[in-house]
C-alpha cells in the first residue's frame, strides 16, 4: 500500500515536472517560423542569394536591387508557413496510432536536419537553397512538437483546459527567436551558425523530454501512468443511466 502511494506521488511529480518542461520547449521550438522574418536583414551579412541581387546605375551612382533576393526569404517563409499547418490533421491520426513519443523522435530529426541546414548556408550556388531545408524541416518539427505537447494534457483529469491554454501562449510567444537572433547578430554577440548550433542542442533535450513525459503504443519503456479518462468513462456512464 506506502509502495504504491509512494508511486502515485512520483508520477504526479513527474506529470508536473513534464508540464513546465513542455512548456519551456514549446516556447524554444514550436513556432519559431512566424518570426522568420526578422532573419531578413541578417541573411545578406552571410550572402544568402547574393547573386539575385543587381546593380541599376542612377543619376551617376551604383545602387545595389536586391528585391529578388529578399524574395526568395519570403519564399523559404511561406514554405515554412505551409508545413507547419498542413501536416496538423496527420499529425493527431499518427499520435493515435504510434503514441506521442514515437512521433515526437520523428520531429528531433527534422529539428536537427532543420537547424544544421542553417548553420550551414552561406553565398554558394547550392548551399542557398539550405535555407528552405531549414524552414521546411523547423516548421514540421515546430508541429509536432507542438501537438505532441498539446497531447500531453490528456494525462491530467483536472485544468486541461488551463494547461492547454499555457501550452497555446507559450508556442505563439516561440516567434520571438528570430528577434532575438537578429540582436544577437548585429551586436557581434554570437553568429547564425552558432545560434544554429546551440538550437540544434536542444534535440537532446527533446529526446530526454519524449521518454520522460510522452508515451508510446509499443510494450517497452512506458510511462507510470496514462491518459486519464475519467471524464469520458463518467460521460459514458451518465449517457447509459438515461
Amino acid at each position: 500500500m506506502k509502495l504504491c502511494i509512494n508511486l502515485s506521488n512520483i508520477n504526479l511529480w513527474r506529470k508536473q515536472i513534464g508540464v513546465v518542461w513542455l512548456l519551456i520547449e514549446v516556447n524554444l521550438i514550436s513556432a519559431n517560423i512566424f518570426g522568420f522574418p526578422a532573419l531578413f536583414k541578417v541573411l545578406p551579412k552571410y550572402g544568402v542569394y547574393n547573386n539575385y541581387c543587381q546593380s541599376t546605375n542612377i543619376t551617376n551612382s551604383t545602387e545595389q536591387d536586391c528585391n529578388r533576393q529578399t524574395q526568395q526569404y519570403q519564399n523559404a517563409l511561406t514554405l515554412g508557413i505551409i508545413f507547419f499547418n498542413l501536416p496538423s490533421v496527420f499529425v493527431g491520426i499518427l499520435i493515435d496510432m504510434f503514441g506521442g513519443r514515437f512521433i515526437k523522435l520523428i520531429g528531433i530529426v527534422f529539428h536537427v536536419v532543420g537547424w544544421l541546414a542553417l548553420a550551414l548556408v552561406k553565398s554558394d550556388k547550392y548551399r542557398d537553397s539550405l535555407l528552405f531545408v531549414h524552414t521546411l524541416f523547423t516548421a514540421l518539427s515546430g508541429i509536432i512538437v507542438q501537438i505532441t505537447s498539446y497531447a500531453a494534457c490528456s494525462y491530467f483529469s483536472k485544468a486541461r483546459a488551463f494547461l492547454l491554454t499555457l501550452l497555446v501562449g507559450s508556442s505563439l510567444s516561440a516567434s520571438v527567436w528570430y528577434s532575438v537572433f537578429q540582436v544577437l547578430i548585429d551586436s557581434d554577440k554570437l553568429t547564425l551558425s552558432q545560434l544554429s548550433y546551440i538550437w540544434m542542442s536542444f534535440g537532446a533535450l527533446m529526446f530526454l523530454s519524449s521518454f520522460l513525459f510522452l508515451d508510446w503504443k509499443f510494450p517497452i519503456l512506458n510511462l507510470g501512468y496514462t491518459f486519464d479518462t475519467k471524464l469520458e468513462q463518467s460521460k459514458a456512464i451518465t449517457t447509459d443511466g438515461k
